[in-house]
């Protein structure tokens, strides 16, 4: 995937102090990652704990099913795939090729625990993830896995396939959710869940919920799904790209990009990316770095000083912040109201040697309420706050012409000082 982009001559500090909308987004990487890799690899650096975390594989089936033929083979592609991905894409925001680690056999293939369900297929549905789950914790015990602090990508083997008529559905959970210490992703698995496919313009299907597309974007919606799902077990939440990303890189993985892997091996699109706020957080997860030093600590970022200002149609939000564990970075959602979290877009900046930032939110909703999440990111991969939740959240609003109104944040500022 194409990333190189024109870069200006400026010095590191003039780059740093340009406001965000005067940088390009790679630019921003270009300045802001060296500085955060720098606290977190100098704090990781002293008195480090190695520990050898992996993603583990767990296979599903209802007790009146076999597993799809060749899962083993299908699904071991997919999730290198999958892992060479989320190392490229943390390499090019400047972490270098750090990614998470997967189990295999002697064959090269994947450890993939098989897990035969209780009850038959006419017992599950798409609700059915916890007890699911449930059923699979014994069994991943036994194999020495345990679940609870670990993280685990689930495939549930509850698709129909039908070759004759190329139909296809699934009654399967599809979610996740996760922190810095276990998570898990549920999945559904397929005949035609397939790495080979993903370039297939042609040999369509009508899936039940898509209708009739490509079989190369059945794959990309299905194995999109996988990686977007992993990047919940790992913590993250959901994002949407601002304008400059998306001409620059693509889809967010973790706002639409699940549908859009891959599809620049159709010519389709530019396909889907890690943005630089998510790469930030995954920089310090214990998959990522190979170290436990300081994970099981609860988060200790204390933020002060804080000033918000409307600034055309952008809102600036600065402050200053400290810690336990040195904060490497923080990261800014803006939210606009409906939608869920999907659009959210995101700001992100590194504290200087004091402790002090400043995060530039863009790309606002004009007419719209919406609500700005903070989240403080600290060296032993533990944020203020997983998925969407983080105790620093505040109101703004946003005019018809596009400016921004920050009374509410303010008021909550006042509030809190009371």
């Amino acid at each position: 995937m194409e990333r190189c982009l024109p870069m200006i001559r400026l010095s590191l500090i003039s780059l740093l102090l340009l406001p965000i909308s005067n940088a390009t987004p790679q630019e921003e990487i270009t300045t802001k990652s060296p500085v955060a890799r720098k606290i977190l690899d100098g704090w990781q650096k002293e008195k480090p704990v190695r520990a050898e975390r992996k993603v583990h594989i767990v296979y599903w089936t209802p007790s009146d099913r076999e597993p799809a033929p060749r899962f083993r083979e299908r699904l071991s592609p997919i999730l290198e795939n999958i892992r060479s991905f989320y190392g490229k894409e943390l390499e090019h925001l400047g972490f270098g090729n750090r990614t998470f680690s997967l189990d295999h056999e002697k064959d090269g293939l994947l450890k993939i625990h098989v897990v035969r369900g209780l009850q038959p297929y006419s017992h599950y549905e798409v609700k059915s993830g916890g007890e699911i789950r449930k059923e699979c914790l014994e069994p991943l015990k036994a194999a020495g896995v345990d679940a609870e602090n670990e993280t685990i990508v689930l495939f549930c083997n509850m698709s129909n396939w039908d070759p004759q008529t190329r139909t296809i559905s699934q009654n399967s959970p599809y979610y996740a959710s996760g922190t810095n210490r276990r998570g898990t992703a549920w999945q559904v698995d397929s005949p035609i869940l397939d790495l080979s496919q993903l370039g297939n313009k042609g040999d369509n299907v009508k899936d039940g919920q898509y209708r009739d597309i490509s079989l190369g974007r059945y794959n990309s919606i299905f194995i999109g799904g996988i990686a977007h799902e992993l990047g919940h077990a790992l913590g993250l939440p959901h994002n949407k790209e601002c304008a400059a990303e998306k001409a620059a890189f693509g889809t967010a993985l973790m706002g639409s990009g699940n549908r859009t892997y891959g599809e620049n091996l159709r010519g389709e699109s530019k396909g889907s990316y890690i943005n630089l706020a998510h790469g930030l957080q995954l920089a310090s997860h214990p998959l990522f770095t190979g170290s436990i030093k300081g994970w099981d600590a609860k988060p200790s970022a204390v933020p002060s000083d804080l000033a918000v200002k409307a600034e055309g149609k952008s809102i600036v939000f600065s402050g200053k912040v400290t810690a336990d564990v040195p904060v490497y970075g923080i990261i800014a959602y803006a939210d606009p109201d409906g939608g869920g979290d999907y659009d959210a877009t995101t700001a992100s900046a590194v504290p200087d040697k004091e402790g002090r930032f400043t995060l530039t939110c863009t790309d606002l909703v004009a007419g719209k309420a919406g609500e700005l999440r903070i989240f403080f990111l600290q060296a032993n991969g533990i944020p203020s706050g997983f998925l969407s939740y983080t105790p620093f959240k505040y109101p703004y609003q946003v005019g018809p012409d596009g400016i921004p109104d920050v009374s509410g944040i303010t008021q909550k500022f006042s509030a809190a000082q009371k």
